[in-house]
């Protein structure tokens, strides 16, 4: 981390969690605040641990959507792409985010701490392909909330645009919501990282530095799982609920015909599904606390918010498909009152066969 960036932290009082080397922002001391400022204002998440990674050649689209699930072909320059890489068994290994900055030219964007593990994966792919694979020295600001188109052009990136510049340099700032909470991925040279953050803090009275635990908090709201807290590499794409991530008539691509089976002539025995649970039957709840229709349980939650409106929380659970087709109530004890309403998430667009 540059010192100016290491000071910006410290001049916000800024709780920092070691990624991999690189410093991820858990928090800058107001919890709520910073989940009102993502929902309401504009949140700046400084997202150094997620390294990006540049893939760029002639051949740089085909290698790429062979072994992504989804279609790049349809991704024009400037803009992002949620994808996965999965193993020839169907499984999720790494979530992605893909921004083609030019016609040849990627930016695979890792999540934190997994950048040399995808690194890794897209190199032992990598053959006789005509590309260059490697790092890029750019740095990663998340804008999350409604006021953050409003604050790039405050700064003076054209309504609409999604590539300018910034202190003399490039500036990428895709769109990547998060259901229906915006989101621009900021893209620029690290070095320029520290003034963008400080001049988007000076765009609005409502602009504040979230950490990362907002950030869940406010994901969660919005009905989007997230890799390593919702799903991993046990789970298929169509477990994990994130049918928005996968194109099913691309064609050909690492776990493909896995994925195509189930979506067109099976079905998951299991599914992430939202869940609300009244505030006087979450206390003492987590990650992992199991959820029961009658006397069985039939999943276990996987995200659990901090916040409580309305009297509830809110939740992601890992469900079997069989005993939640009817949409029932279920329990947070054996035989318990059945208070847990289910709903849908955001990323899950069902699974319509042809």
């Amino acid at each position: 981390m540059s010192d100016s960036l290491q000071a910006l932290h410290e001049a916000h009082q800024a709780v920092l969690s070691d990624i991999a080397g690189k410093a991820l922002p858990l928090g800058y001391g107001d919890f709520e605040g910073e989940v009102t400022a993502i929902e309401e204002g504009l949140g700046v998440l400084v997202m150094e641990a997620s390294e990006l990674l540049l893939v760029r050649g002639a051949e740089a689209e085909a290698f790429l959507n062979g072994l992504t699930t989804n279609d790049l072909k349809t991704l024009s320059t400037g803009a992002a792409q949620n994808n996965l890489l999965c193993g020839i068994k169907g499984k999720l290994l790494h979530h992605l985010l893909i921004v083609r900055s030019k016609a040849e030219e990627f930016l695979v964007i890792a999540e934190p701490g997994e950048g040399a593990a995808v690194a890794s994966h897209l190199e032992r792919y990598h053959i006789r392909e005509e590309l260059q694979l490697g790092t890029v020295g750019l740095l990663r600001v998340d804008l999350l909330g409604p006021l953050g188109a409003a604050a790039l052009e405050g700064l003076g990136l054209a309504p609409g645009a999604t590539q300018g510049e910034f202190a003399g340099g490039p500036l990428l700032a895709p769109s990547s919501p998060l259901g229906e909470l915006p989101r621009r991925l900021a893209l620029l040279p690290a070095g320029n990282a520290p003034a963008l953050v400080e001049a988007l803090l000076e765009t609005s009275p409502q602009a504040r530095l979230v950490g990362f635990e907002a950030f869940d908090e406010a994901r969660l709201w919005a009905g989007m799982p997230r890799a390593g807290a919702d799903y991993g590499p046990d789970h298929l794409p169509a477990e994990a609920a994130i049918y928005d991530h996968i194109s099913f008539d691309k064609g050909c691509y690492v776990g493909q015909e896995i994925h195509a089976r189930m979506h067109y002539r099976g079905h998951a025995n299991r599914k992430l599904t939202g869940v609300t649970i009244p505030e006087q039957d979450a206390a003492g709840l987590a990650a992992g606390s199991e959820l029961y229709l009658e006397q069985r349980a039939v999943g276990a939650l996987t995200s659990l918010s901090r916040l409580v409106r309305e009297g509830q929380r809110r939740g992601i659970a890992m469900l079997r498909c069989a005993d939640i087709q009817e949409r029932p109530l279920l329990a947070v004890t054996a035989g318990g009152p059945t208070r847990v309403a289910l709903w849908t998430l955001s990323s899950d667009l069902g699974v319509a066969r042809a």
